[in-house]
């Protein structure tokens, strides 16, 4: 997880590719990589996620140094004000000198302490690690979402491409038509089919444009764009591999690299620390301290003794004691405490297994699925079209009905959506395969 530290801090440079809008008023254009980028920068979720785990280091470091570090004290007392030899309520003046001021620094060092100052030093560095766990993981999911972003609008667009030329085509079908029954070459019931496709094409856009609208509002509102404004996709189409990836490795790769599974891992191992050291604390302590303090007070009058003179006071001391609250039941319960909690993190790290071998299990299905489904698609897409080129040829030649047309025309549309949408499950599909292995998608 090193290289979490700098994530947000990478991320939040944007790239010199990825304005909103340029000053021409021309859209920007958007790589997926700049998009992801783009996005995370401004994600709640990754940035709350990088405060924790800065906060963690923070309390980390300064659990370190209270275990480890010397403890300096320093105190400084004043009594200008005294009752006399009589009763008398005096106020003497304000001298270094003088009776009323006495200065005492001091250093206390505890050398041993039963480990528990290691212990709970470990827990606070099991936490600092565990935010980071937190903060990849909370990138990989956010990232998955930016890719989601962007190619839902990338289909919606491209499926709005198809809808609006296959309106085109009907229109263009329509006036053949028309012009056919004008000189008795079809009949009405021709034409009013011709234009029932053609009304239901303009049905089909308005629908396709209202997701794309939606689907824009989704990708601009996750980079701080304005809602409505337009965004140039610069898409790689290449699909990478059409062979699905090896299941075995995958699932090796999650056990070892999934930020939840090494998170779950962590907790199991500060529960086990949190154990030993409420066992610790249950019963007697054995701790070794070292305190040294010299004071410096005034000459009390007396001329013969300078402002400064004092007393040392430094040694080791070797200490045994029970606990502050010792009555045995409440320690019995401390102890029942942790070995539940320690029961429960065990459990978790074995649920989570599960969920993460799940997820690849899931991933690799779909990938492969998805990866299926693209081949066959180009195939049917090839085919309707060829298909559409000879019914139209033999409609205009009138070997060829409107239903032939019509149902031409339709298989060709929907085997273009079905292509696109199987490229957009490919790439979605993909990039859940790697964050399901724990390959980093927000890079």
């Amino acid at each position: 997880m090193a290289a979490c530290a700098a994530a947000l801090t990478l991320l939040l440079a944007l790239p010199a590719g990825a304005e909103v809008v340029a000053a021409s008023g021309s859209p920007s254009r958007w790589t997926p990589a700049d998009y992801v980028r783009a996005s995370l920068a401004l994600s709640p979720e990754a940035v709350s996620a990088e405060a924790s785990r800065d906060g963690a280091a923070a309390r980390a470091k300064a659990k370190w140094a209270r275990a480890f570090a010397p403890a300096l004290s320093f105190t400084a007392r004043a009594t200008p004000a005294k009752l006399g030899p009589r009763g008398l309520f005096r106020f003497d003046a304000w001298r270094a000198g003088a009776n009323d001021l006495s200065l005492t620094p001091g250093v206390s060092w505890n050398l041993f302490n039963s480990f528990q100052d290691l212990l709970s030093a470990r827990s606070a560095e099991l936490s600092r690690e565990m935010a980071a766990d937190s903060l990849e993981a909370a990138l990989q999911t956010e990232a998955l979402d930016a890719l989601r972003a962007y190619w839902g609008l990338f289909l919606r667009e491209r499926v709005v491409e198809v809808s609006r030329q296959n309106l085109a085509i009907q229109v263009e079908q329509y006036d053949l038509t028309q012009d056919r029954y004008k000189h008795g070459m079809k009949s009405l019931s021709d034409l009013l089919k011709t234009e029932t496709d053609w009304r239901s094409a303009e049905l089909r856009v308005e629908g396709d444009e209202a997701s794309r609208r939606l689907a824009l509002f989704r990708f601009n509102i996750s980079v701080g764009s304005d809602e409505g404004a337009p965004a140039a996709l610069d898409a790689d189409l290449t699909l990478g591999t059409t062979q699905p990836p090896l299941l075995d490795a995958g699932l090796r790769q999650a056990s070892e690299r999934r930020p939840e599974l090494v998170r779950a891992r962590r907790e199991l191992a500060q529960a086990e620390t949190s154990d030993r050291l409420a066992k610790i604390a249950a019963g007697p302590t054995l701790a070794l301290d070292f305190d040294g303090s010299h004071a410096w007070n005034g000459d009390y009058g007396k001329a013969s003794l300078p402002f400064g003179a004092g007393t040392s006071v430094y040694g080791f001391a070797l200490k045994l004691a029970l606990p502050g609250s010792f009555n045995l039941y409440s320690q019995v319960q401390d102890v029942r405490a942790s070995a539940t909690d320690l029961r429960r993190a065990r459990q978790t790290l074995e649920a989570q297994r599960r969920a993460v071998r799940e997820e690849v299990y899931q991933s690799h299905i779909e990938l492969s699925r998805a990866l299926r489904s693209h081949e066959i698609a180009s195939r049917k897409e090839d085919i309707s079209r060829q298909n559409l080129e000879l019914v139209k040829q033999e409609y205009s030649e009138g070997s060829a009905d409107v239903i032939r047309l019509s149902q031409a025309q339709s298989d060709f549309v929907n085997a273009q959506v079905e292509r696109m949408q199987a490229l957009h499950d490919v790439k979605i599909n993909t990039a859940r395969w790697k964050r399901a292995v724990g390959e980093p998608i927000w890079r």
